[in-house]
């Protein structure tokens, strides 16, 4: 998506720190647009902190992994900006939000970090990779807040700011970006136009390590942007498929255990009953190939 490359290049302005990012109301949704329509959120520490990485095994992978990152950016003008504002990617980042908005283009995102920032560093830092770079990023404010104003040579300008200490977002207009102000201070509250995304929110929680919500709307829209001839048939069963929902969840909660969960909103009864049989029939599939897997690799 063209959104996601261009805050890509921007991150690399702002220190990185969107490396390429009760239920309904957890912190992440609160500040979304009203005509969001796609959110996908990853709980980084949530996940590190899970039982199931614990293991002897898993240590050593996650070692292994954070090890290689860590290589990477030491190779890479992120690593020196990252080390510039003092922020650490495996402490400090801890929920990535991504959201997509319904009825304009979807390449006008909305992206909520949750963590520890330290807006003077982080403004530093983002002060000399401007520099480095030739220029493209300029301080303005909007309403109270002090904002990054990017524009990558040939893109159109991104907004990125810090809202607290825990808090930082990144939108393609300011009019997205004062209101997720508004709403941070509590003047304003968040009203999602599509009924569908509202229900289907209710369905996932800030408790979970990885979690997807979506209309078909939007997922049928992306389809259709999605190159021609990708998938062949499979693509058009998907659509057909999607054709039939007004919308989809779906989690995964890793703890002691790896807990999916899936959720579809359908037009009638009978709808609902075909895929809820559908969804029996392929996790119980999927238990049976990890239980077979589990006997070959504990």
């Amino acid at each position: 998506m063209q959104f996601a490359r261009r805050f890509c290049i921007a991150a690399l302005c702002t220190v990185g720190l969107l490396l390429g990012a009760s239920a309904a109301q957890a912190q992440q949704t609160k500040l979304l647009p009203n005509d969001t329509e796609l959110i996908v959120t990853f709980n980084l520490q949530q996940i590190l902190k899970s039982e199931v990485l614990k293991t002897d095994q898993a240590k050593l992978l996650m070692g292994l992994a954070k090890g290689k990152i860590s290589e990477a950016l030491e190779d890479n003008p992120l690593g020196k900006y990252l080390k510039t504002a003092e922020f650490d990617l495996f402490k400090d980042l801890h929920v990535i939000t991504f959201a997509v908005p319904g009825g304009r283009n979807p390449e006008e995102g909305f992206i909520v970090l949750e963590g520890k920032f330290d807006a003077d560093k982080i403004e530093a830092a983002a002060a000399e990779a401007s520099k480095e770079a030739g220029g493209g990023l300029k301080v303005i404010r909007l309403g109270n807040a002090k904002v990054f104003e990017i524009t990558p040579k040939g893109e159109k300008a991104m907004y990125v700011g810090i809202l607290n200490k825990k808090t930082m977002i990144a939108c393609a207009t300011k009019a997205d970006f004062l209101e997720a102000t508004a709403r941070m201070s509590g003047s304003k509250s968040p009203n999602f136009k599509s009924a569908v995304f509202k229900n289907l929110l209710e369905t996932v929680n800030n408790k979970q390590s990885i979690s997807f919500v979506a209309t078909s709307a939007m997922l049928i829209k992306l389809a259709e942007k999605a190159p021609e001839g990708a998938g062949g048939d499979q693509a058009k069963q998907a659509m057909d498929c999607l054709k039939q929902m007004d919308g989809f969840s779906a989690a995964v909660t890793i703890q002691k255990d790896i807990d999916f969960q899936m959720g579809v909103s359908t037009m009638d009864a009978d709808t609902a009953k075909k895929y809820a049989g559908l969804g029996e029939l392929l996790i119980g599939v999927a238990k049976l190939k990890v239980a077979e897997a589990a006997k070959k690799d504990q």
